[in-house]
């Protein structure tokens, strides 16, 4: 086959595209990734909670967002597992604060049970309360505990998923921007870019809160992506330990609100102030930060002192409907074509999400799927000097010296974490910061972050003012 033709393109490589494409490189297809952005996981991905969620069913008007969060969560331990992604199953406490909450706690536990999450366990019992979160409000009056909760890191996972398709056989363009779609006379798609044109006889639509705009290239004008916005806060590391679950209170609807989480890094996490913006706003704001996310996490932890917050941030969501379902399904403009639209708890439910693309909506559209034997389903992180014993510690040393150089104090990052992380397509800051946590610790990149950009010039051969934070104008 030519370069740029294929049988299968995702545009996308948020957590979306990402799973589709480890999904589709189990079979004999040449697939392609188009990322417009100049590295994967930059989109709304990278504003995730990281909460891996038990199967909360949103609505009976909401079926696949409910089955792509139960069966996501099911699926994603051992996806983890074969990525090599940090997964850690703390568990989740509903909490109430009075009476009223509490019957709508009890309400949410009948819901999980009809959805078919098991082992949840209503808790009142103020002793029991206080042995699982010691540190937790004396105002809580009871919980709802959902042990299948989970946390990862949800760049990690897009990474770990990218990584393992490429293995595979996926190719991945990034900075490359689809600016038309047309049909050729063959009926394939003519995708034309910034970077050239592709062709391919199946398009996945993966591109998150651009998706619609992807949509209208080919006429489909069938929905409208909003976006909502989530504030929250990270927290340092020295109050690790403060959380051991997920917690989450509920918001004055009733629905699921504010939460305060611990992270498979160390840090807690918490938010979240939800507002309906223009797309792809992720701008913190005063009001969201100092009257919404931070009172309400001294409701549910008095003792966590804003004073140890390090990092504000806010994560944009894409809606297709008011209600949260997805919008996932072929085409009614070209059946060929198939809109991927996550939205809330679309990290936990991409993997499922994208096994029904595939599996399921691909065949339907004429696609022939043919399993690939040597599919290898297992990817390796880069090398963590941090988490190594002593002995595994010199090995690395020994066999490469930059691994005894540490670049980032906060979280103990060497040069050589950086080198491979480079190796492995990080071309700016932020690149190197997901890839490896350098510039996440308490300074933010204070210390580290002069002496990355010097490794990035030196690795890239580029000048240092052709480095940027995430591409683009960033600096």
């Amino acid at each position: 086959m030519e370069k740029n033709i294929f049988d299968v393109i995702i545009i996308g490589a948020g957590v979306a595209g990402a799973s589709a494409a480890r999904e589709l490189s189990k079979f004999k297809l040449k697939v392609a990734v188009l990322e417009k952005n100049i590295d994967v996981a930059f989109g709304a991905t990278k504003g995730s909670h990281a909460i891996v969620h038990c199967g909360f069913p949103t609505s009976d008007f909401t079926p696949l967002k409910n089955r792509g969060e139960l069966k996501g969560n099911l699926m994603m331990e051992q996806l983890c597992k074969e990525l090599d992604v940090e997964f850690i199953r703390p568990g989740k406490l509903l909490i109430a604060f009075n009476d009223k909450e509490l019957d709508l706690v009890k309400n949410w536990q009948l819901k999980l049970r009809r959805n078919g999450v098991i082992n949840t366990r209503l808790i009142t019992d103020r002793k029991t309360l206080n042995e699982m979160e010691p540190n937790l409000s004396d105002e809580v009056v009871g919980a709802l505990h959902t042990p299948n909760t989970a946390i990862t890191s949800p760049w990690a996972l897009v990474f770990g998923l990218i990584e393992n398709a490429i293995d595979n056989g996926v190719e991945l363009f990034v900075d490359t921007k689809v600016t038309g779609i047309s049909t050729n006379d063959k009926g394939k798609f003519s995708l034309e870019t910034n970077k050239g044109t592709f062709e391919s006889s199946y398009i996945i639509n993966a591109a998150g809160i651009n998706a619609d705009d992807l949509a209208n290239l080919i006429g489909d004008n069938n929905f409208e992506l909003t976006n909502s916005r989530h504030q929250r806060l990270i927290i340092d590391k020295r109050c690790q330990g403060m959380v051991k679950h997920v917690i989450r209170g509920l918001n004055e609807k009733g629905a699921l609100g504010d939460f305060v989480t611990p992270t498979v890094h160390g840090n807690l996490m918490a938010g979240e102030y939800v507002e309906i913006v223009s797309k792809g706003n992720t701008e913190t704001t005063r009001e969201g930060l100092a009257e919404g996310v931070v009172p309400k996490y001294l409701k549910i932890f008095p003792s966590l002192s804003p004073a140890n917050v390090i990092k504000p941030f806010a994560g944009a969501v894409p809606l297709a409907d008011l209600s949260g379902e997805f919008h996932i399904g072929l085409s009614p403009a070209n059946s060929k074509f198939i809109n991927m639209v996550l939205g809330a708890s679309g990290l936990t439910a991409a993997p499922a999400m994208a096994e029904f693309v595939v599996q399921e909506l691909l065949p339907l559209a004429g696609a022939k799927l043919e399993n690939k034997e040597e599919f290898n389903p297992i990817r390796k992180e880069i090398p963590r000097i941090d988490e190594m014993d002593n002995e595994e510690r010199a090995k690395y040393i020994s066999q490469d010296p930059r691994y005894g150089h540490i670049v980032c104090r906060c979280e103990t990052v060497s040069e050589g974490e950086i080198v491979e992380a480079i190796r492995r397509g990080a071309t700016t800051r932020d690149g190197i910061k997901l890839r490896t946590r350098a510039g996440m610790g308490r300074c933010q990149g204070g210390f580290c972050g002069p002496r990355v950009l010097k490794i990035l010039e030196r690795e890239l051969n580029k000048p240092l003012t052709e480095i940027t934070r995430r591409g683009g104008n960033s600096v």
